[in-house]
């Protein structure tokens, strides 16, 4: 299980056009809301946010603790707007999970171990796949799912999605025959 990074956050009553001085004081207005829940204007330290969407990915669950709130939030990134469209965040749209119910994520693939193949044979590693779709509880979300490219033995071989092992608690949901990694062989080349 993945370790949260937290985000501290703060009630936010500034709204509209005025959020603009917010930004300029390095404040990201952001909302929180889920199935059942009430939206909720908050205000986090956009540098903070920076450094943490940079350690944990977008795609990364996160602890949201609120001033005033005792128990924190579990969110995860359901929308951003970036200056420009690819610049800094301008506002961020937190979803809260039901730590209770199950949700699908996209979990990066890590080739571990060695291939056979290309220490004895000289082939080069390819990695086809780097995400693999999963469904289980949001705190059980692993960092990544490993793959053993270790059974990788010859250039007929190929990694699967069935060949994975995943932890208890969790299901994959991409289908088990998409290739993960395969061994190419080296290119000859002809004298002549």
């Amino acid at each position: 299980m993945a370790e949260r990074l937290v985000i501290a956050a703060a009630p936010r009553t500034v709204t509209g056009k005025s959020v603009a001085k917010l930004r300029r004081a390095g404040i990201l207005p952001a909302n929180v809301y889920g199935r059942g829940l009430d939206s909720r204007s908050i205000e986090i330290d956009a540098r903070e946010f920076g450094r943490n969407v940079k350690a944990a990915g977008l795609r990364g669950m996160f602890e949201l603790k609120v001033t005033g709130e005792t128990d924190p939030r579990y969110v995860i990134i359901r929308g951003m707007m970036r200056k420009g469209g690819t610049g800094d965040p301008i506002h961020v749209d937190f979803f809260q999970v039901d730590p209770s119910k199950p949700i699908q994520a996209n979990v990066p693939v890590r080739l571990v171990g060695e291939a056979p193949a290309v220490r004895d044979l000289a082939g080069t590693l390819l990695q086809s796949l780097d995400q693999i779709s999963i469904r289980c509880l949001p705190l059980a979300i692993p960092d990544a799912i490993e793959a053993d490219a270790g059974l990788l033995k010859g250039f007929d071989v190929t990694l699967t999605v069935a060949d994975v092992v995943v932890p208890e608690g969790v299901e994959i949901l991409t289908d088990p025959g998409i290739n993960i990694a395969v061994v190419n062989p080296p290119r000859v080349r002809l004298q002549g």
